[in-house]
C-alpha cells in the first residue's frame, strides 16, 4: 500500500538486524542507514567493520567512528590516504551542529600557539596522525574487538599497542606495518591477548628477538605468522616460534639474516604448516629439504628470489610433501626442468604453478603430463621455455582455467592453438609481449575458449583486428587489455563492444587507430564499465567522451593522459557527467580552476609534471 511502512511495522526486528549482516556491499550498507532512524540504529549497533584513511585529525575522526559504530570488531586504519575519502564514504556525516562546532575547533587549533596539529599549505587540512591516545580510546570502546590493522602509523608506540593488549582480550589478528612499535607493546599482547591467532608485521624496525620471542612463548594459539623487513630480528625468534607455536598453519618470511638451522628447527616443531612462502638469501637445501622431511600436509609452497637450493629441495618436497596444490617459484636460477619433473610425479595434486624468472627452465612436459588438476598457470620472463612446452599442457591439463605469459619470447600460435583446443575451459588469459603469437592463436582462443570472461593482449604487437572479431563471436569479456596493440581499430573494439556487455574494464592505451567511432560503441554496447584507459589514444577527442559519458554511466576510473585531442572540456565532460567517478589521470594543465574546485578529490592521482 503507498505510504504504508510495511517492513518496520510486520517484520520482526531481529529479522531486520539479520538482513541488515548479510550486507557485503559498504555502499548498499551506508544507503540502508539513511533509510530511517530505525534503520540507522541497527546499523549503529550492527556493523562490524570499518576502513579508516587516518590523517587529519585524525584522533578525532576516530573517536567519532567508535561512538558511531558501538559492535566494531574489524578496524583497518591506513595513514597512506587522506581523511577526506573518509567522509566521502558516508561513515561519518555530522549534523549542521557537530560541523561547525568541528569547523571552529580546526580554526582555534591552526590559529593557536603550541597546537600539535599543522595546516597543510594551501588546503587548510589538518596533518595529525593517530596517537597513542586515540589508539586508546579505540581500546576502550571496542573492547570486542578482534582483528586490528595498523599501517603506517609512525607516530605510534607501545604505549597504544599496551591499550589495546589490556582492553581488547578477544583480539584475535594483528597487522603492524610501518609502525615503530617497540618490544612492550608486542609482550603486552603476547601476555594478555590468548586468542591471537594472525600475526603480520612488515617494517617493524622497532622490533626485535626480545618482543617475538616473548609473544611465542604466550601465544601457543598462533596459526599465522608474516614477518617482512624486520632487520631486529634473528634465528633466535623462529627457535622460539618452533618450540612454543606448535599450530602454527602458515608462514611468510622475508628476513635476509635468516640461516638454514632456524627454519629446520620450524619444520620439526610446527609440522601442521600447510603454507609457507619465504624470501631468505642464505636459506638453500638443508632447509627445503626439511620441509619436505617433516611437513606432511604442505599445501602451499612459494620461494623467492632463491640463489642457494638447487633441483634437490623440489625434490626431498616432492616426497613428502603430497598435497601440495601451489608452487610459486621466483629467480630460482639453480633450479632445472628436473625439478619440475619430480614435483609433477609427486605432487599430482598441483592446482597452480607460477614461474617467474626462472632462467634454466625450458620445458612443461612433466606438468602436462602428471597434473591433470591444473588451473592456474602463470610464466613470467621464462626466456628459455619453448614452444614445444605447451604440447603436454594442451594434452593433459584439461581443466586449466587462467594462462599468464609475460615476455616468453618463443611461445607462438601453435603453442597458443594447443592450449586453446585442449583447454576449453580457460577464463582468464593475460599475455604481454608475446610477439610471436599473432591472430592465428588468439582466433583459436575465440574458436574454442567459450567461457572465457578476461582477456589480456598487451603489446603483442602481431594482434589485429581479426582477433577480436573471433574473440567477440565466440566469448563475451568482462575484463580486456589491448594495449599497445597497434593493428586494433575502431572495427575490432566495435565487434568487442556489441558482444561483451558486461563489460567492465577496457585498457586502450597506445591505440592510434581507435577514436571517437569506438567511444560510441562502448557507450551504446558496455553499460557496466567502470574502468577505462585510453592514455596516448591521439584520435579520441571531446567528441568522442560525450558520447562516451552517455552510456558508460557506471564510471569510476578514466585514465587519459597524452590524448592531444582531449582538452579541458572533455575532462569536464567527464567529472561532471560520471556521478560514481573515482579517479581520474589527466595532465594538470588540462584542468580547469572550476573543474578543479568541484572535483578535487577525483583528482587525486593528477599528473603534476606532464
Amino acid at each position: 500500500m503507498k505510504g504504508a511502512d510495511l517492513i518496520n511495522t510486520v517484520l520482526p526486528e531481529e529479522v531486520l538486524v539479520e538482513i541488515l549482516r548479510r550486507v557485503e556491499s559498504k555502499p548498499d550498507l551506508d544507503s540502508c542507514a539513511l533509510v530511517c532512524r530505525k534503520w540507522n540504529h541497527i546499523d549503529r549497533a550492527t556493523r562490524r567493520t570499518v576502513k579508516i584513511a587516518a590523517t587529519g585529525n585524525a584522533d578525532r575522526l576516530l573517536a567519532s567512528v567508535i561512538q558511531r559504530f558501538t559492535g566494531l570488531t574489524t578496524v583497518f586504519i591506513d595513514e597512506r590516504h587522506p581523511s577526506s575519502s573518509f567522509y566521502s564514504l558516508g561513515l561519518f556525516t555530522p549534523s549542521k551542529q557537530r560541523r561547525n562546532s568541528l569547523s571552529g575547533s580546526r580554526g582555534r587549533n591552526r590559529n593557536s600557539p603550541g597546537s600539535s596539529s599543522s595546516s597543510a599549505e594551501g588546503t587548510g587540512i589538518e596533518q595529525n596522525y593517530i596517537s597513542d591516545a586515540g589508539l586508546s580510546l579505540l581500546a576502550l570502546g571496542c573492547k570486542g574487538l578482534e582483528n586490528l590493522s595498523l599501517t603506517w602509523c609512525p607516530t605510534l608506540t607501545s604505549l597504544g599497542l599496551v591499550s589495546i593488549a589490556n582492553n581488547c582480550k578477544a583480539l584475535k589478528s594483528l597487522e603492524l606495518q610501518g609502525c615503530y612499535i617497540g618490544d612492550e607493546g608486542l609482550i603486552a599482547i603476547g601476555q594478555c591477548c590468548k586468542l591471537l591467532r594472525e600475526l603480520n608485521l612488515k617494517f617493524c624496525e622497532g622490533i626485535s628477538d626480545k618482543g617475538l620471542i616473548d609473544l611465542a612463548r604466550n601465544s601457543d594459539s598462533l596459526i599465522s605468522l608474516a614477518i617482512s623487513s624486520c632487520p631486529r630480528i634473528s634465528d633466535m625468534s623462529l627457535q622460539a616460534v618452533a618450540s612454543h607455536c606448535h599450530h602454527l598453519v602458515a608462514l611468510t618470511l622475508e628476513l635476509d639474516s635468516i640461516k638454514d638451522e632456524s627454519l629446520i628447527s620450524i619444520a620439526k616443531g610446527c609440522r601442521s604448516l600447510k603454507s609457507v612462502k619465504l624470501r631468505c638469501i642464505n636459506v638453500g637445501d638443508l632447509a627445503l629439504q626439511a620441509v619436505g622431511s617433516f611437513c606432511a600436509s604442505l599445501e602451499v609452497l612459494a620461494l623467492h628470489s632463491f640463489q642457494g637450493f638447487t633441483d634437490g629441495s623440489l625434490y626431498a618436497i616432492s616426497k613428502g610433501c603430497k598435497n601440495l596444490r601451489e608452487l610459486v617459484l621466483t629467480d630460482c636460477n639453480l633450479i632445472t626442468d628436473r625439478s619440475l619433473e619430480y614435483i609433477a610425479r609427486g605432487c599430482t595434486k598441483l592446482e597452480h604453478v607460477e614461474i617467474n624468472g626462472c632462467q634454466n627452465i625450458e620445458s612443461l612436459e612433466s606438468i602436462g603430463r602428471f597434473c591433470s588438476g591444473l588451473r592456474k598457470l602463470s610464466l613470467v620472463y621464462c626466456s628459455m621455455l619453448l614452444k614445444n612446452a605447451f604440447i603436454e599442457v594442451g594434452r593433459g591439463c584439461s581443466l586449466l582455467q587462467s594462462l599468464h605469459l609475460f615476455d616468453c619470447l618463443k611461445i607462438d600460435d601453435d603453442a597458443m592453438c594447443q592450449i586453446a583446443v585442449g583447454c576449453r575451459y580457460l577464463r582468464q588469459l593475460h599475455l604481454r609481449r608475446c610477439n610471436e603469437i599473432g591472430d592465428k592463436g588468439i582466433i583459436s582462443v575465440g574458436k574454442n575458449c567459450k567461457h572465457l570472461t578476461d582477456l589480456s593482449l598487451q603489446f603483442c604487437e602481431s594482434i589485429s583486428d581479426e582477433s577480436l572479431f573471433a574473440i567477440a563471436e565466440g566469448c563475451s569479456l568482462q575484463h580486456l587489455s589491448v594495449s599497445g596493440c597497434h593493428e586494433i581499430t575502431n572495427n575490432g573494439l566495435t565487434a568487442i563492444a556489441r558482444s561483451s556487455p558486461d563489460l567492465i574494464s577496457l585498457d586502450i592505451s597506445f591505440l592510434l587507430n581507435v577514436g571517437d567511432i569506438a567511444m560510441a560503441e562502448l557507450a551504446e554496447g558496455c553499460p557496466k564499465l567502470k574502468e577505462l584507459s585510453l592514455s596516448q589514444c591521439t584520435k579520441i577527442t571531446d567528441v568522442g567522451l560525450t558520447h562516451l559519458v552517455k552510456g558508460c554511466v557506471e564510471l569510476e576510473i578514466c585514465n587519459m593522459v597524452y590524448c592531444p585531442l582531449i582538452t579541458t572540456s572533455g575532462l569536464a565532460t567527464i567529472v561532471s557527467s560520471c556521478a560514481k567517478i573515482k579517479k581520474v589521470l589527466i595532465e594538470e594543465w588540462k584542468v580547469s580552476k572550476r573543474t578543479r574546485r568541484r572535483a578535487g578529490p577525483v583528482l587525486t592521482s593528477l599528473c603534476t609534471e606532464l
